[in-house]
């Protein structure tokens, strides 16, 4: 797959709760290995993961590419969200 097909494409935890759209990834340019999914993370899920809304606009957040379990038309995530509240980061 390349890596421009990840872009804006629909991210889904294991319970198929939608999350939001992959908004960019992050490179470990040493090793040269795709490490993160940065992620624009709707409303109301940004407030469950991070306790907090965002103010204006949606979250963004990263999410490492070893919580992806596939990644064909959605990606969906191996944890489910209340999983996933220590493991999306905010930024």
């Amino acid at each position: 797959m390349l890596g421009s097909k990840l872009q804006k494409v629909a991210i889904f935890s294991k319970d198929m709760v939608k999350l939001g759209k992959s908004k960019d990834i992050e490179i470990d340019t040493k090793n040269m290995k795709i490490i993160n999914l940065i992620l624009e993370i709707e409303g109301d899920v940004a407030k469950k993961l991070f306790g907090q809304a965002p103010r204006l606009g949606n979250a963004k957040g990263k999410v490492s590419v070893d919580l992806v379990e596939s990644a064909k038309d959605a990606v969906i995530l191996k944890q489910t969200m209340n999983e996933l509240k220590g493991s999306i980061e905010q930024i």
